[in-house]
């Protein structure tokens, strides 16, 4: 819901203070009990969309607030965007855009998850987030800045409604804790299915980045260091972002709101190659 709070007026008040304070508490936890790294986590990024929202959605875009939206759920955002009908009225440019922003804000939290859950992983693992990134930050530029009849607006206007994610408080504890819960279960149901079921463990990867990308990548980046040397970090990666890639092509291949569905699965998918590509040369040019 659209937040009705100064952001001043939260400074005075103590449920601000609370949370930053049981924040600190939970990052001294996490320092003896490193499996519970991922709340304190969870919690960082829904403060950082609190402030964010705050500081930038009023004076921002429609786009703005996919980006925002992003970091708590872009498969949220897509379901939203694209098949409910108060955003039909929404032209191309900013849907396609909002699209790409909630990718790209994934993104960055797929590689703060990387750096907060390892220990000095080589750059070589953060490439194929980061390519991805440049390439619908690319995009964005290209629907925005290009004179293409194809990006004009088809509708009347441009959507001046919120997306229903973000909240007026600083942490949604129970948000914090319905995700840690989730990365917590599919840490063990990967155990399970590796140990018990004839199933391998890149199938089981594919699977659930179907869902969610941030949520297998955190359960696969808390289970490495206790299994490094059975492990493929870097193939599990790509699997994370291949899943993701399917998955948001089929919901924008099958979202109503949208009409340039061939555009965007084009730019899905030569991120993806792109990803590869470069992560490939750069590995060839450091041996």
């Amino acid at each position: 819901m659209p937040h009705n709070t100064p952001l001043k007026y939260h400074f005075k008040d103590k449920h601000l203070w609370f949370d930053i304070i049981i924040l600190a508490a939970l990052f001294v936890v996490a320092a003896y009990i490193p499996l519970l790294k991922i709340v304190p986590l969870v919690a960082c990024l829904e403060l950082f969309s609190f402030f964010s929202f705050h500081l930038l959605a009023k004076r921002s875009r429609f786009q703005l607030q996919g980006f925002l939206g992003g970091f708590i759920s872009s498969t949220a955002v897509f379901l939203q965007i694209l098949n409910d009908n108060k955003y039909l009225s929404t032209n191309q440019r900013d849907l396609l855009n909002t699209l790409f922003f909630a990718l790209c804000a994934m993104l960055l939290e797929c590689l703060f998850i990387i750096f907060f859950l390892s220990d000095d992983l080589p750059f070589i693992y953060y490439l194929p987030f980061i390519t991805q990134f440049i390439v619908f930050f690319t995009a964005i530029i290209h629907v925005t800045m290009v004179s293409n009849l194809r990006f004009a607006n088809s509708h009347a206007a441009s959507s001046a409604i919120d997306i229903e994610l973000l909240n007026d408080h600083p942490i949604i504890w129970k948000n914090v804790a319905k995700l840690s819960i989730l990365i917590f279960l599919i840490i063990s149901v990967m155990n399970f299915i590796g140990s018990e079921l004839a199933v391998s463990r890149s199938i089981a990867t594919l699977l659930v980045s179907l869902f969610e990308a941030h949520a297998i990548l955190a359960s696969v980046m808390m289970e490495w260091p206790l299994q490094s040397s059975n492990i493929d970090l870097i193939k599990l990666f790509f699997i994370i972002l291949l899943g993701n890639a399917l998955s948001k092509s089929y919901l924008a291949i099958r979202g109503k709101n949208l009409t340039q569905k061939g555009y965007f699965v084009a730019v899905m998918l030569l991120s993806f190659l792109a990803s590869i590509g470069v992560t490939y040369i750069w590995f060839r040019a450091i041996q």
